[in-house]
């Protein structure tokens, strides 16, 4: 395969995932929770799979500032997605984890994401899968080594 073709193919990937993307938006817009900005979003994520994490944790795995991340916190901690705690070892440091808000966030996207497995994944092939899969994370591997 030559440079133009790889190009193509891969804008035409990109741009199928995009409408693909855009039409279960536009589906489940009235039962997705959208209040919440993509930051937001990423750190509640980043909370869901690592379930307590320090505030500069949270700053690296983001990549922003400790500042930032305490004022994502702060306005999340307002609204019942996350809550503070100092750590007793070490005043100066704040442990962040869900709250009960952040918990309902992540079963109700959950609920949505299964859906969406139910009603549109489980048509494809399950070899079909197994190498969409495969290729998801051999493009993922790529790029995490690139970027160390």
């Amino acid at each position: 395969m030559n440079e133009q073709q790889l190009i193509q193919y891969v804008k035409e990937i990109n741009e199928t995932d995009s409408e693909i993307n855009m039409l279960l938006l536009r589906k489940y817009t009235a039962i997705m929770e959208l209040q919440l900005t993509s930051k937001q979003a990423v750190l509640i994520e980043h909370l869901n799979k690592h379930k307590r994490m320090t505030v500069s944790e949270l700053a690296n795995k983001m990549n922003i500032t400790s500042s930032a991340v305490s004022q994502l916190v702060s306005k999340l901690d307002k609204e019942g997605y996350v809550k503070r705690e100092i750590n007793p070892n070490n005043r100066r440091e704040i442990f962040v984890e869900l709250d009960q808000t952040g918990l309902d966030h992540i079963a109700h996207y959950e609920e949505v994401e299964l859906s969406i497995i139910k009603q549109y994944y489980s048509k494809l092939d399950m070899e079909d899968i197994k190498a969409l899969r495969t290729i998801g994370r051999k493009l993922l591997a790529i790029v995490e080594a690139d970027l160390k």
